[in-house]
């Protein structure tokens, strides 16, 4: 998702004031709303673990609560590119038995310098090295918006994009999202969802197949929809230490069982990718 939520921003604006709820509308209504599971079901995110407008002691505060010991605080705030992160998965009651709710939650710190998020090749760079093996994808321009009787709502901060890539070399997952923007004086938030109106979309399907390897030939499976997956990543400058930046991310989706065949792979594997793309991340931001 975190790829994602890059591939279909592309554009930035100059700093508005207001607070990110009243910027950013697709934030909002995942804090408030929730994410749209089926007719009956939806799924609040939880609030930033890191607000805006807090002193150096209180961001402290929050950085040891959430670390609660896993993590020696000067440990989990170094400034290197291995140094610790912090991910949950969670089970989210209100899903199907062949399709449960997963949540995953991941915070860490990078160094670097904040304006770098006002540069759109900069973020165009952290697109191309975050989508994983196979990935792959555009933004959707104003006519094929048009074609599907889809209008942005704010030009400037928000985008439509696809994504293609093969999640843990077990899924190809095709993507078609909706993203918006919002920045004040202190943090960066980007919010993504995966836009239902596609879900059938001859063009940009949002679909699911099976990786599988025979003779080291990879086969894939038929194409099956796929849809109820949101996220948002907040950045947030700290005060100290000099040049850090905080940063969360929220994840929540749909897991069809056939992705892994009922087996833990996200508990396995998803640390391990996870603290890849941390550490490219943080590479980026160090050059």
């Amino acid at each position: 998702m975190y790829a994602l939520t890059l591939a279909l921003l592309t554009t930035t604006a100059a700093q508005p004031p207001a607070p990110h709820e009243d910027q950013n509308t697709l934030f909002k209504s995942l804090l408030d709303s929730g994410l749209v599971i089926n007719d009956k079901v939806k799924i609040k995110f939880p609030k930033p673990s890191m607000p805006d407008g807090l002193n150096a002691a209180k961001q402290k505060e929050v950085i040891k609560s959430i670390i609660n010991g896993d993590y020696d605080y000067d440990e989990f705030t170094r400034k290197s590119v291995v140094a610790p992160q912090l991910m949950k998965i969670r089970d989210i009651p209100g899903g199907a038995a062949n399709a449960p709710i997963r949540g995953v939650d991941v915070w860490f710190v990078i160094y670097g310098d904040y304006k770098k998020l006002e540069d759109d090749k900069f973020l165009d760079k952290l697109v191309n090295t975050s989508r994983g093996t196979n990935g792959k994808g555009g933004e959707l321009k104003a006519d094929e918006l048009a074609k599907r009787g889809i209008k942005k709502g704010d030009a400037k901060h928000e985008g439509y994009g696809f994504v293609e890539f093969d999640f843990l070399e077990k899924v190809r997952l095709k993507a078609t999202g909706h993203a918006m923007w919002s920045r004040t004086n202190e943090s960066v938030v980007a919010a993504a969802e995966i836009d239902p109106r596609f879900l059938n979309d001859k063009e940009y399907p949002n679909q699911w197949r099976s990786i599988t390897k025979a003779n080291g030939q990879v086969q894939l499976g038929n194409p099956e929809p796929w849809s109820g997956a949101a996220m948002y990543f907040k950045i947030t400058k700290l005060h100290e230490p000099a040049g850090a930046m905080f940063v969360e991310q929220h994840v929540i989706f749909v897991e069809p069982t056939g992705w892994f065949g009922g087996a833990n792979l996200l508990g396995s594997k998803l640390p391990i990718a996870v603290q890849d793309n941390v550490r490219t991340m943080r590479k980026e931001f160090l050059k």
